[in-house]
C-alpha cells in the first residue's frame, strides 16, 4: 500500500505552456488597452497584462493546468473564457471580438471536456498523454515509459547487449531505479540514444542506456508530453524525439491518492 501526498507552489521553471491572441472590435479593428486576466483554477494565482498597440496579449510561460482567461475594457461587454487546458510545450491561441455594451454585461464561455484546440502557434508535433489517462491503465510495472510507444512514429527498440561497449571501461548499461523500463525507443527512424528526456525542464537523460535515469511515479506525473518531429531550438541536442514530464503542483483544495501495487512471481504449479 503507497501513499502520495503533494503540497507546493508553482515551479516556474517546470516545463510550461501559452496563451495568446488578439482583441478585436465588431468592425475588426484592434482593441488597444484592453486588460486581460488569465487565472489558474487549481490555485487561485492571478496574472494580468494589457493588450498592446496592435490588440495583441501573451502568457507565454503558464505552468502546466487549467486556466480562465477575462477580456475586459470600459465600453465593452466582458468576456471570459473558462477551463482552458494548458499542456507541456503547447501554444493555445485564442482571439477574441468584444461586443459594445450599454448596460453592465459579461459573456462567460465554458471549454467542452473533449474540445480539442488546434496548434496554430506552434509548429511541434507531439501528443500529450495526461495522468488520469495513465492511471485507468493496467501496466505492468507503473512506469509511464511503457506507454511511450502508443504514439504513431516511435517504435520500442534497444541496440545494447549485456556485452556491449558503452563507454570506454564500462560494458554494462545503467538502468533507472527499480530496474523499470528506460524508454528506450526509435522516434522517427532515430536510434535510442538521439531522444532526450526532461523531468519539470530538467534533462534527466541517462547516457550509459540511452533512455531516462528518472522514472517519477505515475501519481506524481500531471501529464508527459513525446514530441516526434519539428521541435524548437531549445531541444537542438536531440534528433530523435523529446519526451517532457510534468509532474503535479499543488492547489488550494487538500487532495491526494492511495494505491496498492502487488506483482506476484511465483511459478505457477
Amino acid at each position: 500500500m503507497g501513499i502520495f501526498v503533494v503540497a507546493g507552489a508553482v515551479a516556474w521553471c517546470a516545463v510550461t505552456g501559452s496563451i495568446s491572441g488578439i482583441v478585436s472590435d465588431p468592425s475588426g479593428g484592434v482593441i488597444v488597452g484592453a486588460n486581460v486576466t488569465v487565472t489558474n483554477t487549481a490555485q487561485g494565482l492571478h496574472t494580468k497584462i494589457i493588450t498592446d498597440d496592435k490588440g495583441a496579449f501573451t502568457f507565454p510561460r503558464l505552468p502546466v493546468g487549467h486556466y480562465d482567461l477575462q477580456i475586459e475594457l470600459h465600453g465593452f461587454q466582458t468576456q471570459k473564457k473558462s477551463d482552458i487546458a494548458v499542456d507541456a510545450d503547447s501554444a493555445v491561441r485564442m482571439d477574441f471580438t468584444l461586443k459594445l455594451s450599454e448596460n453592465l454585461e459579461q459573456v462567460t464561455v465554458s471549454e467542452s471536456a473533449n474540445e480539442v484546440h488546434v496548434g496554430t502557434s506552434s509548429t511541434q508535433v507531439g501528443e500529450v498523454v495526461t495522468g488520469k489517462d495513465m492511471t485507468s491503465v493496467a501496466l505492468n510495472g507503473r512506469s509511464y515509459t511503457d506507454l511511450l510507444a502508443l504514439q504513431p512514429g516511435i517504435v520500442p527498440m534497444s541496440t545494447q547487449l549485456p556485452d556491449s561497449i558503452v563507454m570506454a571501461g564500462a560494458s554494462v548499461a545503467i538502468a533507472p531505479s527499480g530496474g523499470l523500463n528506460p524508454g528506450n525507443q526509435s522516434i522517427t527512424g532515430q536510434r535510442e540514444d538521439a531522444n532526450g528526456f526532461l523531468v519539470n525542464g530538467g534533462d534527466v537523460k541517462e547516457l550509459m542506456n540511452g533512455g531516462t535515469a528518472i522514472v517519477p511515479d505515475l501519481d506524481s506525473i500531471a501529464e508527459f508530453r513525446v514530441l516526434t518531429n519539428n521541435f524548437d531550438a531549445e531541444y537542438g541536442n536531440y534528433s530523435g524525439g523529446i519526451i517532457n514530464v510534468v509532474t503535479k503542483s499543488g492547489s488550494n483544495q487538500i487532495h491526494g491518492s492511495a494505491f496498492e501495487f502487488l506483482r506476484n512471481t511465483n511459478a505457477l504449479p
